[in-house]
């Protein structure tokens, strides 16, 4: 099984580069693929080994479309490291199964390749660095006066809808004249790998517990580069001088509504 899925992994490799890019979408945190066997396999557990394997194959496809920041994708970072392609390697064929079953298409194998934690995607192409991460800008970098608070808040919600935002690991939150509000820079590489500094969800209502009871809601006025949201030079000024408060940004309680 292991020279078979070597095999299929090579294979994969060499087609990387014939294929058009399609990005992934990581909001539920997890990459959720399923692998078919047919029903030609002379039993059932050589039919769940057959499905097992296109999973495996279908995760490794679906894992190069993962952004990692608005510039490298896990594609790129495989074609760039033998290392990491070896570790992409190690952390698709250790995927957790959770769910097996047949039906009159075949047999059927689901398996999940979590985006953060031990094994991960994350462990697999983040840098590990031992840099204390950058402190964050000051809101008078943006405006020239502090806001007042209208807080305490949880957390921040960006709102993207409709701006065509992509998921990725390490995105950022820029201003229109591309400043840097916080990014990867002002985080640990155990916050990136281990919890990210950054859920997602598909609606403003559901899905946002990441950013607490009490979040400060911004509007996105466009993305940058795909994955990265621009902010008003106020609503940059307003995030930052309410994190000085409760610190919601170092604890990652953020969260971009697609």
């Amino acid at each position: 099984m292991k020279k078979v899925f070597s095999l299929i992994i090579a294979m994969a490799m060499m087609l990387m580069g014939c294929t058009a890019f399609a990005a992934t979408d990581i909001t539920d945190g997890v990459l959720r693929v399923e692998g078919v066997g047919a029903l030609q396999n002379p039993n059932a557990a050589s039919g769940y080994r057959a499905a097992k394997m296109d999973a495996m194959r279908n995760a490794l496809e679906e894992a190069q479309g993962v952004y990692i920041d608005s510039e490298t994708t896990v594609r790129d970072s495989i074609m760039a490291s033998d290392v990491i392609k070896t570790r992409i390697n190690g952390m698709i064929k250790g995927a957790k199964v959770v769910q097996k079953y047949q039906d009159a298409d075949g047999y059927h194998v689901v398996i999940e390749v979590p985006v953060h934690g031990a094994q991960s995607l994350a462990a697999a192409v983040m840098p590990a660095t031992a840099s204390v991460p950058a402190p964050l800008p000051e809101a008078t970098t943006f405006v020239p006066e502090i806001p007042a608070s209208t807080g305490p808040y949880t957390g921040l919600i960006v709102d993207c809808t409709g701006l065509g935002l992509e998921t990725a690991m390490a995105p950022g939150v820029f201003t229109p004249d591309h400043q840097l509000v916080y990014g990867k820079a002002n985080y640990s590489y155990d916050q990136i790998v281990n919890k990210g500094y950054v859920g997602y969800s598909r609606s403003i209502y559901n899905g946002v517990s990441r950013a607490g009871s009490n979040p400060l809601i911004v509007r996105a006025q466009s993305v940058q580069g795909f994955v990265n949201p621009v902010v008003s030079a106020a609503d940059a000024a307003k995030i930052l001088s309410e994190n000085q408060i409760t610190g919601f940004l170092g604890q990652g309680n953020v969260v971009f509504v697609k």
